[in-house]
């Protein structure tokens, strides 16, 4: 009877060992290793503020996609399957700037970028930061000349881990994209705080799209169109997106609802900007385990599934990517 009671006590000062361990090892990723930002975040001294490039002088055809892939650790499936299909997708689709959200391994980047080699998005930006880094990823035909970070201040708070969104270090990323011709776009990625029925996530969000607004304006050339493409967690007609319209002057650039996800262009005297069309970005492929979309950390039985279930066919990603293609051009003198 006393050994029973000894092994139960055992049991019992292990597991609370762990737990230990585990709040330590939480705690120290918050303090030490979460707030590290490793993505260039200087955008007041960029050259291109001090000595902008030239105006865009002739008509550009661009086709702009935002793209949350849905490719992380724990909480989805079928990931290097998916990344394959999805570079076969972007090199038949032919665009020239693409902003991705949530491509958060690095390894499966690499499967993308492989993915990608017979396209022409030759180019790339990422933005690292915090403990599983922000998922921010930028894919461009042209050269990008420079690429700088904006990390949101405002976001949920690091204790509501099962959320995760603190601890992704979410932001905005710019990359600044070389034209032939040697005029520039302007080019900003971002992925913004979830929801998730959480008042307070919406009120971090509000804030986001201030930060969002402010980041654009202070880093714009003001000589380049610019192009906001990403995750909003949003919708129109709500208070936090319009902030980040009215403030930044920002206008969609879609002809359908895209949902959360959106393309969006800046107000500019110096250009016209004409969306000719927008197409959703999708599809299907084999995957070697059962297909798993989760915004949260798994269950056991959900867990069990991943590791072990069934190989199904899976969307590409839970979110529907959105292309459009859009004409810039100088205003006419009569408008």
């Amino acid at each position: 009877m006393r050994s029973f009671f000894s092994m139960g006590s055992y049991f019992f000062y292990g597991m609370l060992l762990v737990c230990l361990g585990m709040v330590m090892a939480i705690l120290f990723s918050a303090l030490v290793i979460n707030p590290h930002t490793e993505a260039a975040t200087d955008y007041a001294s960029s050259p291109y503020l001090i000595s902008p490039p030239p105006p865009l002088e002739t008509p550009v055809n661009l086709k702009i996609i935002t793209f949350n892939i849905a490719d992380g650790y724990l909480f989805t499936t079928n990931r290097r399957e998916r990344m394959r299909a999805i570079g076969a997708l972007l090199t038949e689709l032919d665009p020239d700037l693409v902003g991705i959200q949530e491509s958060f391994v690095a390894k499966d980047r690499e499967v993308l970028f492989d993915a990608l080699k017979d396209s022409r998005l030759r180019h790339h930006a990422v933005y690292p930061a915090a403990t599983v880094g922000n998922g921010l990823l930028t894919l461009s035909a042209y050269p990008i000349v420079e690429s700088v970070f904006h990390r949101y201040r405002s976001n949920n708070a690091w204790y509501k881990i099962h959320q995760g969104d603190w601890w992704a270090g979410k932001g905005v990323g710019l990359a600044r994209v070389e034209l032939p011709s040697g005029a520039h776009i302007d080019f900003y990625n971002t992925h913004a705080q979830a929801g998730r029925r959480d008042e307070a996530n919406h009120r971090a969000r509000y804030e986001q799209m201030g930060e969002l607004a402010a980041f654009i304006n202070e880093s714009r050339s003001g000589m380049a169109p610019a192009f906001v493409v990403g995750d909003f967690n949003t919708k129109m007609g709500r208070d936090d997106f319009q902030r980040a319209l009215d403030e930044a002057d920002l206008m969609t650039a879609v002809t359908m609802d895209t949902g959360i996800d959106f393309i969006l262009a800046s107000r500019d005297a110096g250009y016209r900007i004409e969306v000719l069309d927008t197409q959703t970005v999708e599809g299907i492929v084999r995957g070697s385990n059962a297909a798993i979309f989760l915004s949260r950390a798994p269950g056991l039985r959900e867990f069990w599934r991943m590791h072990f279930g069934s190989a199904e066919d899976t969307q590409l990603s839970d979110h529907t990517g959105f292309m459009s293609t859009i004409v810039i051009q100088k205003p006419s003198v009569s408008s």
